[in-house]
């Protein structure tokens, strides 16, 4: 008899069938990443044989509490995420003693829910993250539950609308490795014993109304890969104890009141992401040297501070996530993943300034890089080594002191969609290697003090004037306000051709007609005042020609 069907990812589409349920030595169905429509066949539960159903991914809809034959069933995993499915969450998934995954996510799950129900000694994985839950439990100072299963492993609930503290109790769980409880309304501040989890591996608390310092206890034998604090009102600085973890790869406090230097004590991590914008950072990057050795780093955003420094002696030539594609970055990704069903696994995902638009990025770690140091008071030159970088994405170096010009190296960067270098010092021309960048999308140079001709390519003249205005110094498209009437071919009346009133460069043909004009007759004046034989011969020519044309005069 059939007991493993795996039909996942195979585009079928319509209703699942209901004979399926037929299949009573079945325990194990794959029918995720298709698009099956209607509710899921209560008949599928009818046998206790299933104990592994993923159906994720789909477009299933109804409500849950249909599957009524889900009380007698022996699951050990059901995964329902990505479907449209409604309703409460029903208390009969606490009848399901040996049930150890379950996932209800980004489907439409909305009002309470009592989280006492998941208590159950064998629940390993729950993941009720983007629904419409107000979680309900008997603590009445929070709502989350008051007790975490101590066995837990992997506990989402982002994005609904819990509210309350987090409770201290939730560091029971002391298997706990990914813990999200991002994009809700959670208040008070961040227990200290949840820091000291020495397995935990993915903290995200961001998108909250958290107060108070980021706990400074993180435990010695930190096993930390990601923590996510952004968007919260914390303060204070960041905990040297995070020196503890070396494996963190994402560290995002961005969007809060933290006031501290840069975090040098972090060199030793192996970060791919670090984010600080908008807090009270100051002072200068004073470990230039170590920050080089993140080798593996792709985002980095300290915009919005007070950083200051010389950014001439910032050599980006070791980030060797920013110089070209890395065939390993999937391999090393997958060092991240918390598999809990079969190939679906925790993702991260940060939200970024590209283009002055907030862009919120998944998978971060395989396919995204961008360096914004904005709004802040670094000065010196742009690094020419800012050209090794070929695989950069978005770079943004606006609103700081910079001076000298624009390195010529930047036309490396094949790769490049944003670059906003507004509101600095950079003087000199624009190099005419960046007409040959086909892929950027957005580009800001105003405010500088650049000059010469804009170079004309397939990209920069497709930009507006405002791109370039604040640089009195330049012309050329598209900050001549012909040069849409040169397109059109139009000539406005009373002028010259606009080949004619647009041009500026010498034309060495005249100048040189011009010179030998003068030439010629500042040598004639001059012999006629200094030179009497030449003035005897001169007028004599003169009154030969005069007597030929007027005779009788």
């Amino acid at each position: 008899m059939l007991s493993t069907l795996e039909l996942s990812n195979c585009r079928f589409f319509g209703q699942l069938p209901p004979t399926v349920g037929n299949l009573t030595e079945l325990t194990h169905l794959g029918i995720s990443g298709n698009k099956f429509i209607g509710s899921i066949p209560s008949s599928l539960f009818a046998h206790p044989s299933l104990v592994w159903p993923q159906l994720s991914d789909n477009e299933f809809y109804g409500k849950v509490q249909e599957l009524s034959n889900l009380s007698s069933s022996s699951l050990e995993f059901l995964d329902v995420g990505y479907n449209h499915l409604e309703g409460p969450i029903p208390k009969f998934f606490s009848e399901l003693e040996q049930l150890r995954i379950l996932s209800l996510s980004s489907n439409k799950f909305n009002r309470t829910v009592h989280l006492e129900m998941f208590k159950n000694p064998y629940m390993e994985v729950l993941d009720l993250s983007h629904n419409d839950l107000f979680v309900q439990s008997t603590d009445t100072d929070s709502s989350l539950p008051p007790l975490l299963n101590v066995g837990a492993e992997f506990f989402s609930v982002s994005n609904n609308n819990l509210t309350g503290e987090i409770p201290p109790s939730i560091c029971n769980a002391t298997k706990l490795e990914v813990l999200d409880l991002s994009a809700n309304a959670l208040t008070g501040s961040i227990p200290p014993c949840l820091p000291n989890n020495s397995v935990l591996g993915v903290l995200s608390l961001g998108r909250n109304n958290l107060s108070g310092t980021i706990p400074d206890t993180f435990s010695v034998n930190c096993s930390l890969q990601t923590l996510d604090l952004n968007r919260n009102v914390l303060t204070g600085k960041i905990p040297r104890s995070l020196v503890n973890c070396s494996s963190l790869e994402v560290l995002n406090v961005g969007n809060n009141r933290i006031e501290d230097t840069f975090p040098c004590m972090l060199m030793k991590a192996s970060l791919r992401v670090l984010i600080l914008r908008s807090n009270k950072f100051y002072g200068d990057l004073q470990c230039l040297e170590a920050i080089q050795e993140w080798l593996n780093l792709q985002i980095i955003d300290i915009s919005t501070n007070y950083f200051g420094g010389d950014i001439s002696h910032l050599s980006f030539s070791k980030w060797r996530g920013m110089i070209s594609p890395n065939d390993n970055k999937q391999s090393e990704y997958n060092n991240l993943r918390f598999d809990y069903s079969r190939g679906n696994y925790y993702q991260n995902a940060v939200t970024v300034t590209i283009k002055r638009e907030e862009m919120k990025l998944t998978k971060i770690l395989l396919i995204f890089t961008t360096i914004d140091f904005s709004n802040n008071k670094f000065h010196g030159k742009i690094p020419h080594s800012i050209g090794n970088l070929k695989s950069l994405y978005g770079l943004n170096l606006s609103h700081n002191d910079l001076t000298g010009s624009i390195p010529a190296s930047i036309g490396n960067l094949r790769q490049l969609n944003s670059l906003e270098l507004s509101v600095n010092k950079l003087n000199g021309k624009i190099p005419v290697e960046l007409a040959s960048l086909t892929f950027i999308g957005f580009l800001n140079l105003s405010y500088n003090r650049l000059f010469g001709r804009i170079p004309e390519g397939p990209q920069l003249q497709t930009f507006s004037a405002a791109s370039f205005e604040g640089n009195d110094g330049l012309y050329g498209c598209p900050v001549d306000t012909s040069c849409n009437e040169k397109e059109s071919g139009v000539s406005p009346p009373g002028f010259q051709t606009e080949e004619v009133h647009l041009k500026k460069e010498i034309d060495w043909d005249y100048v040189s007609a011009a010179l030998g004009f003068a030439v010629a007759f500042g040598s004639t004046v001059w012999l006629t005042l200094h030179c009497k034989r030449w003035r005897e011969m001169f007028f004599g020519k003169v009154d030969q020609i005069y007597l030929k044309f007027f005779p009788k005069c």
